[in-house]
């Protein structure tokens, strides 16, 4: 949104645009999978579902359809290559959000649809674990303790009377979280000063793009899911009259009988109603490196993912890939509202930068910063 309090953006409605033709390369990216660039035989009857967008959204719904009704005639229409937008720009984590949404959530809907809201946000990371175990994928799934290590001792006061306020309302929520608080219990996650604390709770970080170009593979295999990548949705027609919607794109139309709209921060250009709701926002993302051999860096793993907090609404993210490479990201100063992801926010950027030396330091504070990606959400 882009009133949000979560960084300084631009005022007013934002219209998306279409996707750039020159984004920034991202890490993620740098493998592309054997369909990366598939264009599929063009459907000429009506099909029964046209998805626009190809990332997590899209591969979760089509995979969810297809184990209810294998023979659906489903169609992606995806502006750039496969998985180019967010979910082949983010930072790679399964986890939840911080324990202090408990108290806005509660307040919001009551404490009984509380539960059930943060109940199934973790659940996500069993669902997801089990949907790459089951299917075999690739995608350097690590299953870890995800940290939130707090800054700022009202917000991690706040979180700790979210969990307690948990502990007493369903307990079996509350559980899932662990306060750390001594210099030992810190110390024993690589947590150094001056945080006030840190709350622990199960997650994991994986290769995003590879797990969701890996399911919308089999699906072109097993389904027979027809994919049009590098065609550019410019409208979609919907008439009363008609048991269909028309899809125009930049190489012909597509009849479908139902549209699903999965592109994130462009959703609002196709249907310009949501302008008010759904308004992008530039995320930034770095791959930081430390200057040793892969050998040294893979042993100075420390087995966690982390959610710097230094306010409810203002953090950073970081995982460690299995080579010892830290990918870190969002940082709230500076991000600007915007769906273009052609370019980088210098503040972000060199905030993030700044920052890793004096807290995401595990040995040594040589490193060899590569900026990798840039992404609306």
């Amino acid at each position: 949104m882009a009133d949000s309090p979560d960084g300084i953006y631009d005022k007013g409605v934002i219209d998306p645009g279409f996707p750039a033709k020159n984004p920034t390369q991202s890490f993620w990216l740098t493998e592309p999978c054997e369909i990366s660039k598939l264009r599929s035989p063009w459907p000429e009857e009506t099909v029964d579902i046209v998805v626009i967008g190809s990332g997590m959204t899209a591969a979760s719904l089509i995979n969810t359809l297809y184990s209810k009704q294998p023979n659906l005639n489903v169609t992606i229409l995806e502006a750039r290559d496969l998985c180019s937008g967010a979910t082949g720009r983010n930072g790679g984590h399964i986890k939840a959000m911080s324990p202090g949404a408990w108290f806005e959530r509660a307040e919001k809907f009551g404490v009984q649809e509380a539960v059930r809201i943060m109940e199934y946000e973790h659940s996500h990371l069993k669902e997801m674990a089990a949907c790459i175990r089951d299917n075999d994928i690739n995608c350097d799934l690590d299953e870890v303790e995800g940290l939130d290590v707090y800054y700022d001792e009202k917000v991690f006061r706040y979180a700790c009377d979210a969990v307690e306020d948990m502990r007493q309302h369903a307990p079996s929520l509350g559980a899932i979280y662990a306060i750390y608080t001594t210099k030992e219990e810190l110390e024993a996650r690589n947590i150094s000063q001056p945080c006030f604390g840190a709350i622990g709770m199960p997650a994991a970080s994986m290769w995003p793009y590879k797990m969701v170009t890996s399911l919308l593979d089999k699906m072109v295999r097993e389904n027979g899911l027809s994919i049009q990548t590098n065609t550019l949705v410019t409208a979609v027609y919907d008439e009363d009259d008609k048991d269909f919607a028309v899809v125009k794109t930049d190489r012909g139309e597509i009849r479908a009988k139902h549209v699903v709209h999965a592109t994130n921060a462009w959703a609002s250009r196709l249907v310009p109603e949501l302008r008010p709701f759904v308004s992008p926002v530039r995320a930034n993302v770095q791959r930081q490196v430390p200057e040793l051999p892969e050998a040294e860096r893979s042993k100075r793993r420390f087995g966690s993912s982390w959610w710097s907090r230094y306010g409810e609404h203002d953090y950073e993210y970081m995982i460690q890939r299995p080579d010892g490479a830290y990918i870190l990201g969002r940082s709230g100063t500076g991000r600007r509202a915007t769906a273009d992801d052609s370019t980088v926010d210098f503040l972000p950027h060199a905030h993030l930068q700044g920052v890793t030396p004096k807290i995401f330091d595990f040995g040594t504070k040589d490193v060899k910063r590569r900026e990798c990606e840039v992404g609306p959400r």
